[in-house]
């Protein structure tokens, strides 16, 4: 990854929600989380008064970033963790437009024997397929077996199924790389009227934290500062499997001649999770906070362009304006030569998109190429001015930090971050911590501020009325300088926050649905699937 940064674009100041289910609907839609989809539900559930947006994830008249690809003449595959929906065909990749797929639904399955949860006591697969104009439906024996239903972290005795992967035993993310490279072989790389876009969605880093024992032994050098289950080994471990995965379909792509015509952008879909006395296996140092957070820890994430089709003189820069998700839906969607608008959403009056094309910034074009005001021109241009942070209030994986002043309890907005540095957050915000140069480390596992309900005091931050950061200056967030602003620019950012959440999209998703584990014992065999029509 480091000689791709190199090579094209560091994104300085890329940001995402604070956990990944919102994040992945809105860079599929093309929305601010606050317009598609706030919260990270664990189970399959339903609102049967709600056919549009009553379900997990994204709603059904949103108009997916596959299909706004393939109505550019793309050839369209999505392949990895899927986790915006599954409740019918239309939440599936394939009801999102994309021609081919094989992916996972929930959050975090098991690398070895793609299991997640259970119904009636039975471990359920979760792993999909759908085939090019062809078959959709559980990914049968693509999954691995494996001694027990909870092997190893490094899967000792599993093997892989008979259609799996055949490098690892089996180990989830060599089999979606494995697919990558297949379908990049596949691609008629003449065929220039019907181009290549894929969205690949590695498991790792995600928990459980799992991986082949060739690339646990090579960090043994972790272990004296380690967690006892090796969370930071591990962690490093996938990294490294990650970042040789990513080398081996660069390669691919170079191999078939594809690579001078690519567009590749990278990123993670939250901060690093510091939770659990290091459990997670993460360390953003030196920001503040992390995964389920909105310090900068858990919301400005690493992120990159590369690629051949990237001009010359921008390759090897940083950028530092602000950046979205999100804005990756308009940027391909520009880059494929059609219109972003999302008018099935709108027919349905469903929010529109949030998304702003970074294709100027990908081409590195400034501001006197675009003609713009005279005292700015031969600046680099930033598209994006400001960016709203959402939160799901007292939803489970936000809480304690949740909080809020009398004016804005039940706010779905909980801060704004301006293109000049300034970001304000309202109300109390959990882990407002830093974590040291060797976070995770056997003393971290005993810091009251690193447990999961993260409730001691002096791990939380109250921000009453607001407090407010300069994360140009100070990108650590040490230093609140509430109180030396102007009420004239405390009040400007406090007015954003309040129109954010008056026009924020927070439909009710309803309960549990047995009927997801009925259709995964009876219809699928095993498999998770969609179990509405």
């Amino acid at each position: 990854m480091d000689s791709l940064v190199e090579e094209g674009i560091d994104l300085n100041r890329h940001y995402v929600y604070k956990y990944c289910s919102p994040t992945r609907s809105a860079i599929q839609t093309g929305r601010n989380p606050i317009h598609v989809n706030l919260q990270n539900l664990m189970h399959p559930s339903s609102n049967d008064r709600d056919p549009v947006s009553g379900f997990n994830g994204i709603p059904r008249n949103m108009t997916g970033l596959g299909t706004k690809m393939s109505f550019a003449g793309y050839r369209t595959h999505m392949i990895g963790k899927w986790d915006a929906g599954m409740a019918t065909p239309d939440h599936t990749p394939r009801g999102r437009g994309y021609m081919s797929s094989l992916h996972y639904f929930h959050q975090s399955n098991n690398y070895w024997t793609q299991t997640q949860h259970a119904c009636q006591g039975r471990p359920i697969v979760d792993l999909w397929r759908s085939e090019m104009g062809g078959n959709e439906g559980p990914a049968r024996e693509y999954n691995s077996v494996c001694p027990t239903n909870n092997p190893s972290p490094t899967g000792d005795g599993c093997k892989e199924g008979k259609k799996g992967d055949h490098w690892y035993h089996g180990y989830e993310d060599a089999l979606f790389a494995r697919e990558v490279m297949d379908v990049i072989e596949k691609h008629d790389e003449k065929d220039a009227e019907h181009p290549l876009f894929m969205f690949w969605s590695p498991h790792a880093v995600h928990t459980p934290l799992q991986v082949p024992s060739s690339y646990l032994n090579k960090f043994d050098h972790i272990k004296k500062t380690d967690t006892r289950g090796r969370h930071r080994q591990t962690y490093a471990a996938m990294v490294s499997f990650l970042d040789d995965a990513i080398g081996n379909v660069t390669k691919s792509l170079k191999d078939k001649g594809m690579w001078e015509d690519t567009v590749m952008v990278l990123c993670s879909d939250n901060g690093g999770p510091i939770y659990d006395g290091g459990i997670g296996g993460a360390n953003n140092y030196p920001l503040r906070g992390g995964k389920v957070s909105n310090f900068e820890g858990g919301i400005r994430v690493n992120a990159f362009v590369s690629g051949g089709y990237l001009p010359s003189h921008v390759r090897g820069t940083k950028y530092e304006g602000l950046v979205a998700g999100w804005d990756w839906y308009a940027t391909f969607a520009e880059l494929g030569g059609v219109d972003p608008v999302d008018k099935r959403a709108q027919d349905a009056k469903l929010p529109p998109i949030d998304s702003i094309s970074m294709v100027d910034v990908i081409l590195g074009r400034n501001s006197e190429q675009l003609d713009e005001e005279e005292e700015h021109r031969g600046s680099v241009v930033e598209p994006r001015r400001e960016l709203l942070l959402g939160t799901a209030g007292c939803e489970g994986w936000s809480e304690p930090g949740c909080r809020f002043p009398q004016k804005y309890k039940g706010y779905t907005v909980g801060g704004v971050i301006r293109s000049d540095g300034l970001k304000l957050l309202i109300g109390d915000h959990a882990q407002a911590q830093w974590t040291g140069p060797q976070y995770p480390n056997r003393t971290s596992q005993h810091s009251s501020c690193f447990k999961y309900d993260m409730k001691t005091a002096s791990c939380v931050l109250a921000c009453e009325p607001a407090c407010v950061f300069n994360v140009t200056e100070d990108p650590q967030e040490r230093r609140n300088i509430a109180n030396e602003l102007p009420a004239e620019v405390i009040q400007d950012l406090l007015q954003r926050v309040e129109e954010g959440h008056k026009g924020s999209f927070f439909p009710s998703r309803g309960k549990h649905d047995p009927r997801a584990c009925d259709a995964a014992l009876h219809k699928h065999g095993g498999f998770w699937g969609p179990w509405k029509i």
